[in-house]
């Protein structure tokens, strides 16, 4: 039974029942606006397009021996181009059933004899050396020239610029205790390029030899089931840092031997659309109008209700 309370509100009393037709009736057609509501909020959060806030732009299948056991891959100069992250946080392996893929990242000292350019800018002699995103932290000029320069070295992504070291390069073949060819840095930071000012004054530029690039080269290690694919995902602006288990196990994992797995050619995957900013906030104002509605559809109801039992 549909009862008045003091204060003026409607409820339904525990006592009553509904068979008189016209009780009856009222509370169907309290039942269905109240159905109604629902139905229309549902549609709405169904029917709305579904916008993804960001997605991996980037991938490279992961080809194995298809044998159990532990792997190993070897980032390449693509994945640090093309990773979003700094740290490479948003690095993630997946397998033929779009699962995560649990992994660690272990890291070790690689170098090269890398190629470069020289120009000249006034008394100051450049040296621009493309690195391609790799961590690296220490360059090395090789030469047989005495001198002692002062030097500036700046890391170059595209149009930005970060300074990273400065100090004085010394070669003294006849005192060893003297030389400092290396220039070493840190940064968070990975760049296209390190851009190398050396300050000759009036001397004549350093005749050099060859530039040795020094880097930590970055692995991952992960568990091969022996019977899936897997692939390399990277480029998401939004993604954090994994939190693994098999991290704790990295000491004991690396122990035993680890077999390596190479990367495939790196495929392109457009972002997903992103909603039109008049859109954004569509969705909260429709739900708010509809339960409105709907609270104005019970007032009506529990109004004309208590006029017909006056």
């Amino acid at each position: 039974m549909i009862m008045n309370n003091k204060k003026g509100g409607v409820f339904l009393s525990k006592q009553g029942d509904f068979n008189s037709p016209r009780q009856t009736t009222e509370f169907k057609t309290l039942i269905m606006m109240l159905q109604i509501a629902t139905i229309l909020v549902s549609f709405f959060l169904l029917a709305t397009p579904v916008y993804a806030e960001s997605s991996f732009q980037y991938s490279k299948p992961i080809q194995t021996n298809n044998l159990a056991g532990y792997k190993f891959i070897v980032l390449d100069k693509d994945v640090y181009a093309h990773s979003n992250q700094p740290q490479l946080q948003d690095v993630r392996i997946f397998d033929d059933k779009e699962q995560e893929v649990p992994y660690f990242q272990d890291s070790s000292i690689a170098a090269t004899t890398t190629p470069y350019s020289t120009t000249q800018d006034g008394n100051d002699t450049v040296i621009t050396i493309v690195v391609n995103h790799l961590n690296g932290f220490r360059l090395e000029l090789r030469t047989d020239d005495t001198f002692e320069r002062n030097y500036v070295l700046y890391g170059m992504s595209g149009k930005a610029k970060w300074y990273l070291s400065e100090g004085t390069l010394v070669n003294h073949p006849l005192e060893p205790s003297l030389p400092k060819k290396d220039i070493n840095w840190t940064s968070t930071n990975r760049f296209d390029e390190l851009k190398l000012v050396i300050h000759n004054r009036d001397n004549q530029p350093i005749n050099l030899k060859s530039v040795r690039f020094s880097y930590d080269l970055d692995r991952l290690v992960f568990k091969d089931l022996g019977n899936s694919h897997y692939r390399l995902a990277y480029g998401n602006t939004a993604s954090g840092s994994p939190q693994y288990d098999v991290t704790d196990y990295k000491t004991i994992i690396t122990r035993e031997p680890l077999t390596q797995a190479t990367l495939g050619a790196e495929v392109s995957t457009p972002p997903l659309p992103q909603p039109p900013d008049n859109q954004k906030n569509f969705k909260p104002l429709f739900i708010i109008a509809i339960s409105a509605l709907a609270l104005l559809l019970m007032s009506g109801i529990g109004l004309s209700i208590r006029k017909k039992q006056r």
